[in-house]
């Protein structure tokens, strides 16, 4: 009896060991999520992260939007064009005669509008140059976009990538371009850290509910797919990803459903942007004259030849210059931002009713009208993914006015919430990080009792929804790609390894993470500089003690957890002197002296210009 029980219990251990899905086995063992958890980390682009490809009308087919036939085409760089946003190719459109003519009208009548004092230019020419120049922007009647447009969705981790022939990924160069976490990612995960990582595409001008049917298929696919036996998921929702997961999580909001472990939002849009509703709704900044003809202009074109643009700006009437930007804006937010759902989806909440008045097709209202109702409910569905074991942690950004450091971003100082904000550029602090109040930028609360301030005292986190489980970084602009501490952070919360504040709150602790914190820049640092002098290092270069100091602090500051942008930038600009004294880097070019001297002199011109004439067209100083 005891032989035959012997039998069948080895019998029985060795169908166990068979029944073990591939690699099973060895997750909970080798596992870095704490607590034998064992889960897929899941990045839901933000609104520029996601890449769209067009191709040629050759390969317009059907076919074209499934997998193997775009990852294989993209893998061997076979498209015309690619764009994380706003159509950069204008090609087609310039070469169109219906575009000509109507650029044409449009310059000729700009010139006539100088002297009428009005604006002669025609809105349906506006409309024939933004509808053709943003064509790959604007989506058809039922939501879909060109047939020649891709925007690829890779139901498989990193480590699977498509490759070219010569072992490439065009897929993972752009994964790492916007989230640059691949060393981060090697330490927190070990050597087949690629194998926990994946990335939820989707198009920016899309409908959030196709968003969301998406997440749940991808979610559903690579739960059954992986190869490290993980049953659940880490959302970790960045910038514009926040809407798509708010609503993912409202359509299921069981964990049972939405195989979600943890929610960890990266600077996420909860609850929209008061600059998307000033764009829609035309609201300028007070001093938006000053910043046209003496300010942002400037600032985008650079010098000198941004001075030129505010005096040719001048050359118009102000109430014809003004009258031309709000037909042009007028046109580009009906037909791009309102005729798209996931736009829409960024309005804040208490803005919307005001917003949907604004929204013409019948189909859009439809679906922001659901997303909008789900979102009144936001912090008590929050409340209920508690309940379901669900953790929630925020990092958000602020300090900053819209589009104060990003040349990308300065046309955003125009509007008129811009200095009235405490953002990150782009998003404000009460919506990366919910509850949470604010002072604009740069001021300090009056009434500091029963507050909980930041140390620069511009925020509040009293009423914070999450306050255990939100960081702050001060200074810091929307992108945190290249704050190692903000990616650092991210992973510890997506590995379960950090919680809450007082998890890392011990200066001397090796996951110690301020709940303050300030902004930091280490693209250079860590893709040149460092590996430069390693590698110059390791070719048997010599160093002096100075030169070997001044690396040894650069990388410990790196290392460390605490952001101090003026010191680290220091120790940033004094490795690179380093490297410039080796031989390894250019000295900075130095500006050569016919160039002071013409930009000394257009800057003057301008200064002089806008003493006479103030914010103002030429003609304008004369009535």
């Amino acid at each position: 009896m005891k032989k035959l029980l012997a039998v069948l219990l080895s019998v029985t251990l060795l169908l166990g060991l068979c029944l073990v899905p591939a690699g099973a086995a060895d997750a909970d063992e080798t596992s870095p999520f704490v607590e034998g958890e064992n889960s897929l980390i899941v990045f839901v682009t933000g609104i520029g992260q996601s890449f769209t490809y067009l191709f040629d009308d050759e390969y317009a087919t059907p076919e074209l939007q499934e997998y193997d036939t775009y990852s294989r085409l993209i893998a061997d760089g076979k498209y015309k064009a690619k764009f994380n946003l706003f159509n950069s190719y204008f090609d087609d459109a310039l070469n169109d005669k219906d575009t000509q003519k109507a650029i044409a009208r449009i310059v000729l009548r700009l010139l006539v509008s100088a002297v009428a004092r009005r604006n002669l230019v025609r809105e349906e020419d506006i409309r024939t140059v933004v509808e053709s120049m943003f064509g790959y922007n604007i989506l058809g009647a039922k939501g879909e976009v060109k047939p020649n447009l891709v925007t690829p969705r890779y139901t498989m981790p990193l480590s699977e990538y498509p490759t070219n022939a010569a072992g490439e990924s065009e897929a993972k160069n752009r994964f790492y371009g916007s989230i640059p976490c691949r060393e981060i990612a090697r330490e927190a995960l070990g050597e087949n850290f690629e194998d926990y990582l994946y990335c939820y595409n989707y198009n920016a001008f899309s409908y959030t509910s196709e968003n969301v049917a998406g997440l749940h298929a991808f979610i559903e696919t690579i739960l059954r797919e992986n190869k490290v036996g993980a049953t659940e998921v880490v959302l970790v929702p960045m910038s514009m990803g926040a809407s798509v997961t708010s609503a993912y999580l409202y359509k299921y909001p069981a964990r049972a459903d939405n195989h979600v472990r943890r929610v960890v939002s990266v600077v996420g849009c909860w609850q929209g942007s008061e600059l998307i509703y000033d764009l829609i709704t035309k609201r300028y900044a007070d001093n938006s004259p000053d910043l046209v003809y003496n300010g942002i202009v400037a600032d985008m074109v650079g010098e000198p030849w941004g001075y030129v643009v505010n005096w040719a700006l001048r050359l118009f009437a102000k109430p014809a210059l003004r009258d031309l930007i709000d037909d042009a804006l007028g046109v580009f937010v009906d037909e791009i931002v309102l005729a798209a759902p996931s736009l829409c989806a960024l309005v804040p909440t208490n803005r919307y009713e005001e917003v949907r008045g604004y929204i013409t097709k019948d189909a859009v209202r439809e679906e922001t009208d659901a997303y909008y109702e789900a979102q009144k409910s936001l912090q008590p569905r929050f409340a209920a993914l508690e309940r379901e074991g669900i953790t929630l942690s925020f990092i958000a950004g602020y300090g900053l006015p819209y589009g104060a450091e990003t040349s990308d971003y300065k046309a955003f100082g125009f509007m008129y919430s811009a200095d009235k904000t405490n953002s990150d550029e782009i998003i404000e602090i009460s919506s990366t990080a919910p509850g949470t109040q604010f002072v604009r930028h740069g001021e300090r609360f009056a009434d500091e009792a029963g507050r909980t301030l930041s140390p620069d005292g511009s925020i509040d986190i009293a009423n914070t929804w999450y306050k255990d489980s939100s960081w702050y970084f001060n200074g810091q602009k929307h992108e945190l790609e290249y704050n190692n501490v903000a990616i650092d952070l991210a992973l510890a919360l997506a590995l379960g390894r950090v919680k809450t504040v007082s998890d890392c709150a011990d200066p001397n602790g090796s996951e110690y993470f301020p709940q303050f914190n300030g902004s930091r820049n280490i693209r250079n640092l860590r893709n040149d500089y460092i590996p430069e002098y390693d590698a110059y290092v390791a070719a048997g270069g010599s160093v002096t003690a100075e030169q070997q100091r001044t690396y040894d602090e650069a990388a410990a500051m790196m290392a460390s957890h605490v952001c101090d942008r003026e010191s680290d930038d220091a120790k940033i600009a004094a490795l690179r002197q380093t490297l410039v004294d080796l031989g390894l880097e250019e000295a900075p070019a130095k500006e050569k002296k016919i160039n002071t001297v013409i930009n000394g002199m257009f800057s003057w011109g301008n200064d002089v210009t806008y003493k006479i004439f103030g914010a103002k067209g030429f003609l304008d100083f004369f009535v």
